[in-house]
């Protein structure tokens, strides 16, 4: 799954977890995306069966996208406590840093770390860290 995949179905949960329709207007907003580059993200994501998408309605996830991005942000929530309590990052900065490595750490990596810090329940923001799940092949 590439970096795109991944933050489309993380910012359709973030938003229904937010009780936003996740429609090409909020993604586009979310994202930073045209419209039309949004319209055919989500179509890529229906055909892989990753969300059940209807146009002019929104998006919502299937069961294997949302482990996807339940997983994804397992890894971000992860490397922001990491970055936080174990390299001296602000609270401020760790958002940016996790984005950046959240597509990018082995399941073997976020396990050490997940066990280093005793398996912590919250990021440093107050929001819980997904319990670990494997992506669906």
């Amino acid at each position: 799954m590439t970096e795109a995949v991944q933050d489309y179905v993380k910012a359709i949960y973030l938003l229904s977890q937010e009780g936003q329709v996740a429609n090409t207007k909020a993604l586009a907003k979310q994202l930073g995306n045209s419209q039309p580059a949004i319209s055919k993200m989500l179509k890529l994501l229906a055909e892989r069966g990753w969300v059940d998408h209807t146009p002019y309605y929104g998006a919502r996830l299937t069961a294997s996208g949302e482990t996807m991005a339940l997983e994804v942000i397992r890894h971000h929530r992860l490397i922001e406590r990491y970055l936080m309590d174990h390299l001296g990052f602000a609270e401020n900065e760790v958002h940016d840093q996790a984005e950046r490595l959240e597509h990018h750490i082995s399941e073997d990596f976020e396990d050490r770390i997940d066990k280093l810090m005793g398996h912590p329940e919250t990021c440093p923001h107050g929001k819980p860290i997904p319990p670990k799940r494997r992506v669906p092949s």
